[in-house]
């Protein structure tokens, strides 16, 4: 569709548009969701990782104009390069006829939009189903709480949340496994940042401080459950079990105890296991990489020298 601004215009003069409709809001976040506009090529999604509570991707946009759907999650938009952007949303309209780079606009669970890109662009889409973000709010406000307000925002600049959605765009050419365990730490973290800014209830939310901290048994269970499944696929839902926490209630706690994440704790752990079987030189690194657990040589290379300022083949020529 065009640029043609008819259907704004029309909304504004009260007359029939597909926004007075208000369509049932679906349960499922996917490429459907653009794909009815027939102006959207998608880059790279997350459809196939298996990422739970969150759906990202990357797209590039001709110039069109679309009535959105309300969906059970909230919506992160960014543009990643400069663009126009017309949109109403509970009735008011917002223009800007040049968007930063990396602006982010934010659409509520179960809100309609209408939105009318003026030139052709490259954009970040992230979804957070409500279920995260009624999970984190239940930890953070210390109370059953549930289809918490969350106020939408337009071509908004914030430090904060620009490099977590930035991390779950990467994650998006992660390895599987390693993107899994990362997505659940970001989600949550960017669930707790918008409750905190975007929310009605905003002013309840207790700080980190006020959270509790890990047992130092339960931080010696999580140590010896991760150093003993190094070669399989361990996720926040497992780490979270083990304790018997929510999975939100685990990675604050977590993060209140070390200061840092339960996926660098396991790829430091990974880490460490390939510099022992490094100094085996009957294993190749291919070997090494499966036996520790990563997804392929080139991203043990990749993590190892994250970690530790050299290849791993660098690493075997210094000890040998």
């Amino acid at each position: 569709m065009g640029t043609s601004f008819a259907s704004i215009e029309g909304l504004q003069s009260g007359q029939p548009s597909a926004l007075a409709e208000r369509p049932v809001p679906r349960e499922m976040i996917d490429r459907s969701f653009f794909e009815s506009t027939g102006a959207v090529t998608f880059l790279r999604d997350s459809v196939t990782l298996g990422w739970e509570g969150a759906y990202a991707a990357v797209t590039y946009e001709r110039a069109y104009e679309a009535a959105r759907p309300p969906v059970p999650a909230v919506w992160f938009a960014v543009n990643l390069n400069q663009t126009s952007l017309r949109r109403i949303i509970r009735g008011r309209e917002d223009y800007h006829p040049a968007i930063p780079v990396r602006a982010i606009t934010i659409t509520p669970p179960g809100e309609e939009a209408r939105d009318v890109v003026g030139v052709p662009a490259r954009a970040l889409h992230v979804f957070l189903s409500s279920g995260v973000i009624d999970e984190v709010a239940q930890e953070l406000m210390g109370q059953n709480v549930r289809g918490i307000g969350v106020a939408p925002a337009f071509c908004i600049d914030d430090p904060v949340m620009m490099p977590l959605l930035s991390t779950i765009q990467q994650a998006l050419y992660d390895p599987p496994g390693e993107a899994s365990l990362k997505v659940d730490c970001l989600t949550r973290a960017l669930a707790a940042h918008v409750l905190r800014t975007q929310s009605v209830e905003a002013r309840t939310v207790r700080s980190e401080q006020s959270l509790p901290s890990l047992a130092p048994r339960q931080m010696q269970l999580l140590r010896d459950y991760i150093e003993s499944n190094l070669s399989l696929e361990i996720s926040i839902a497992d780490l979270a079990h083990l304790l018997g926490l929510s999975r939100a209630q685990f990675l604050r706690r977590y993060k209140a105890s070390t200061g840092t994440t339960p996926h660098q704790q396991v790829m430091g752990a990974r880490v460490e296991k390939a510099k022992q079987l490094i100094a085996d030189t009957r294993l190749t690194l291919a070997e090494v990489a499966v036996s520790s657990g990563f997804a392929s040589p080139a991203h043990l290379t990749t993590v190892f020298r994250r970690f530790v300022n050299v290849s791993p083949s660098a690493y075997r020529h210094q000890i040998l």
